[in-house]
């Protein structure tokens, strides 16, 4: 017979699969959204038009490096 003893099934923490390691946490943190709230209250609206114009800026220039590297794999391939 074996002396350790096997761990609960109810312990276990379900696998993910690798795109799910990428985009969820095993926990969910509870204290993320009310902080962030908190911080955005805290924030003047001059604070809050640079964020949310810097965030539209830097998804643009992601936008516009996933562009330019495409013509230049296309001009690559022929």
């Amino acid at each position: 017979m074996r002396s350790n003893k096997a761990p609960d099934l109810k312990e276990k923490v379900p696998r993910l699969s690798i795109l799910g390691a990428f985009f969820s946490k095993s926990k969910k943190n509870e204290t993320y959204f009310p902080e962030l709230r908190a911080q955005w209250k805290g924030m003047d609206k001059g604070d809050r038009v640079k964020f949310v114009l810097g965030a539209i800026l830097g998804l643009a220039i992601f936008i516009g490096a996933l562009v330019v590297v495409y013509f230049l794999l296309a001009a690559i391939a022929g």
